[in-house]
């Protein structure tokens, strides 16, 4: 038999289990301004959209889209990342040992912790550690462990609209609401309508983490006057509980309103397109966690 170590506190629940590698903190902070996505429009009507060499940037002065934060970290494994404050994480980029985690519908006040494998290259003393029989660091006490204290499924969508316009949703979520972060007008940005629905925990600050997230289309202003864009999915946390969004996707393709499958087209902001099966975030507390770290 292997000799273990696990360790669990007086409620019961787990700290660690030597025999299973443990999730630490590599690195926190607030997201930074990485460079603007623009938004795709199709040259002509009468091209096809399937090739992509048919859209083009949008040529706003100064030039339109979405702006993208990120992060970066160096030598991770296989880093998951929690945050708090509005995001829709939009890629990862790698370059050499660098990867830069990149999130739209996001802004320097959003914070972001970043666990790995735990690792020996720490520095410091005392410690705890704790190894696998092939050599694999499976326990280090010098790095803060992940401990997911909830899992949140996100709520199903809400009633579609009555009538002619029945493919058509008011949120994407039962319980939801938008948010316009940016008007249909105005020289810096493309507009952004967020459809978000928030979920009530304990009154401490919580971060979140989307394992797969969702696509759908977005109407932002009246059929008249607004036009179609990709949102995509993310969760993040906050004081007081965690919330789910739907937000305009990165180098999202942009174009007038057009029908849904049953003809209709909807009045003011609407969605379509959601898909039924729902994700379920992880969730952290941040007390405790150093900020910013490395």
């Amino acid at each position: 038999m292997v000799a273990k170590l696990v360790v669990t506190k007086d409620t019961g629940e787990l700290l660690f289990d030597t025999t299973k590698i443990c999730y630490g903190l590599v690195k926190s902070g607030n997201l930074a301004y990485l460079e603007n996505w623009a938004r795709y429009y199709l040259k002509s009507a009468q091209l096809d959209p399937s090739n992509g060499e048919n859209w083009a940037p949008e040529s706003e002065t100064p030039p339109r889209g979405d702006p993208a934060y990120g992060f970066t970290v160096t030598n991770a494994l296989s880093p998951i990342v929690f945050i708090t404050g509005p995001g829709c994480l939009n890629g990862v980029s790698r370059s050499g040992n660098s990867m830069t985690f990149i999130y739209i519908n996001a802004d320097e006040n959003t914070k972001f912790y970043c666990f790995d494998l735990m690792a020996n290259n720490i520095a410091g003393s005392p410690y705890l550690k704790t190894f696998l029989e092939d050599g694999r660091i499976s326990f280090n006490s010098l790095q803060p462990p992940l401990n997911v204290v909830a899992v949140v499924s996100a709520p199903g969508k809400p009633a579609p609209r009555p009538g002619n316009q029945s493919a058509w949703y008011d949120f994407t979520y039962s319980g939801g609401y938008n948010v316009q972060r940016r008007g249909m007008t105005g020289p810096n940005y493309s507009p952004a309508l967020d459809s978000r629905v928030d979920i009530a925990l304990a009154g401490e600050e919580y971060a979140a983490h989307l394992p797969w997230s969702r696509n759908a289309i977005c109407l932002n202003g009246s059929a008249a006057a607004g036009y179609t864009v990709s949102v995509s999915e993310g969760a993040y946390g906050r004081t007081g509980g965690i919330s789910f969004m739907f937000g305009a996707a990165g180098a999202t393709t942009i174009g007038n309103t057009p029908a849904a499958g049953d003809g209709s087209v909807p009045a003011g902001n609407a969605f379509r397109n959601i898909p039924d099966l729902a994700p379920t975030a992880l969730v952290i507390r941040t007390a405790g966690l150093p900020f910013p770290y490395q």
